[in-house]
């Protein structure tokens, strides 16, 4: 599947959609009056003209555009007309609304005017890969298509760079075996599961969806990937601008798509899209001035990640109580004070599982590095409130295996597909350090930074130690936990999945 993005939906005044309603519906309902009366062509033709008169004077068609909601919003703090005065008004005059966002937007660096235009993206035919740089970006929405559930065909993204050399044909032999080697392992994963006999469905798609969860592994980052994305008019010219000097074709090719869906539609609220040399420049001398070369101490395959605690906020639950004293009012909050497991209780104390931590515990974070895989960092990278910090991929850090493939005997398959993927690798790696990991597979490890307040750890913890989480996730999330959980015990009093909520509470709770 070739890259495409199309532009799925944008926000529209209401006034302007109940209009077009109003007169559909006058059209159907004079329509229906009309029908079986009798009629002549003659009725029908003005029919049409009186709706087409009703459509030029009440509808400016060039108010189909989320700038006017920009340009209205924009004159609240200067203009004493009501909000609704102001929609109108920029409805009926597009022209001068488009010049007053560029003004108000660009010429006096009102930026957060442009986030009142948003825009839903259909992004089909993107890799794995690419889909980790877009999704880097943290105030956009995605949902993408799922590995875990659904079953994959051998359709993967050719790097534009290598089309047309050598390297072309090396995809084409490579990447579908890595597919015939996913689907092989899914098929005697599922035999495994259902003991090889006729199941009821329900049983038959929990086995399918279990072996898919684990296959998956030998996916290429070179496969595609589909998502829907939303975001505001600010954000994407901030990530078209961002792609525009990527070194990766595909990202480059990607950012001019995103940028040709809305140009014509909103050229007042997104404008600015190429970028100068900084920080791409910048970031390359820096890598030339850090850069080590890899070792091989983690080229054994493993079947869990791993992770440290390298760093936490100095008297991190001692701050926190004192943020919360100052939000109640404290005078000398930031003095000394008792942190009595009494007041900790009550801090928590009626928290349900889908309640979020007070705000003030986003004073106190904590720093961990890890290893995972590729597999494992698709799904920790949803969580954009942390930050995130990856390596780049390197054929040295190794891979990990589901456990599941060795208790299957599946292991020597699992690692020949593996090394077809990494001497594939190698050879591209060789020829560009930057295309070289569209061979590697999901097993892939990678070294990552996760700096993460504790406000937004009990989020974490919530959803991936709960027993639904997928196995990889999880046993990082549990990790991460225990290593919490002995720097602030009070802090991690209710820190738990979902489904272990109710007993965790009962046990602080017994009155309850």
């Amino acid at each position: 599947m070739a890259l495409s993005v199309r532009l799925a939906g944008y926000n529209l005044d209401a006034d302007l959609l109940a209009e077009v309603i109003d007169l559909l519906t006058r059209l159907e309902q004079g329509a229906t009056d009309l029908e079986g009366s009798g009629f002549q062509p003659a009725d029908c033709k003005q029919l049409v003209i009186t709706l087409a008169e009703a459509a030029r004077t009440r509808l400016d068609l060039g108010s189909f555009t989320p700038e006017t909601l920009s340009a209205a919003y924009a004159r609240i703090s200067r203009d004493p007309k009501q909000v609704t005065e102001l929609r109108r008004a920029a409805r009926f005059g597009v022209a001068r609304a488009r010049k007053s966002n560029e003004n108000i937007i660009f010429g006096l660096g009102h930026a957060s005017v442009a986030e009142h235009a948003c825009f839903n993206f259909d992004v089909l035919g993107l890799s794995r890969l690419a889909s980790e740089e877009l999704q880097s970006h943290r105030l956009l929405s995605f949902t993408e298509k799922s590995q875990r559930y659904i079953t994959l065909t051998t359709d993967y993204v050719v790097p534009p760079e290598v089309v047309g050399t050598e390297f072309e044909a090396l995809f084409h032999e490579t990447v579908p075996r890595l597919f015939e080697s996913y689907k092989g392992l899914c098929d005697a994963l599922v035999q495994r599961y259902t003991g090889g006999v006729e199941t009821a469905k329900e049983e038959l798609r929990e086995a399918e969806t279990r072996a898919k969860e684990d296959a998956r592994y030998l996916l290429p980052l070179a496969c595609t990937t589909q998502m829907g994305m939303t975001v505001n008019a600010r954000m994407i010219e901030h990530v078209v601008k961002d792609l525009s000097d990527h070194p990766l074709q595909e990202l480059r090719d990607l950012g001019r798509n995103l940028f040709d869906a809305v140009r014509g539609l909103s050229p007042s609220v997104v404008k600015y899209v190429v970028r100068d040399t900084y920080p791409r420049e910048n970031r390359q001398a820096l890598t030339r001035m850090f850069a080590q070369k890899s070792t091989n101490e983690g080229k054994a395959t493993t079947d869990h990640p791993t992770v440290k605690l390298v760093a936490t906020t100095p008297d991190g639950e001692a701050l926190v109580l004192k943020a919360l004293a100052f939000a109640a009012g404290k005078a000398d909050a930031f003095s000394d004070m008792n942190a009595a497991s009494s007041i900790w209780k009550e801090i928590f104390r009626g928290m349900g599982e889908h309640d979020g931590a007070p705000r003030e515990f986003e004073l106190a974070a904590l720093t961990f590095e890890a290893e995972i895989s590729a597999s494992c960092f698709a799904q920790l990278k949803r969580h954009r409130m942390m930050t995130l910090l990856a390596q780049p991929y390197a054929i040295e850090s190794g891979v990990i295996i589901p456990p599941s493939l060795r208790e299957a005997g599946l292991e020597d398959s699992f690692e020949e597909a593996v090394m077809i993927s990494r001497d594939a690798a190698a050879k591209l790696f060789a020829q560009s350090p930057l295309l070289g990991p569209y061979f590697l597979t999901n097993a892939q490890r990678r070294r990552v930074v996760i700096h993460i307040n504790a406000r937004e750890f009990y989020h974490f913890v919530r959803l991936r130690t709960d027993s639904h989480a997928q196995w990889e996730i999880r046993s990082l999330a549990e990790q991460m936990l225990g290593l919490a959980r002995a720097q602030w015990p009070n802090l991690c009093l209710l820190a738990c999945g979902k489904d272990r909520f109710e007993e965790v509470y009962r046990g602080v709770f017994p009155e309850s």
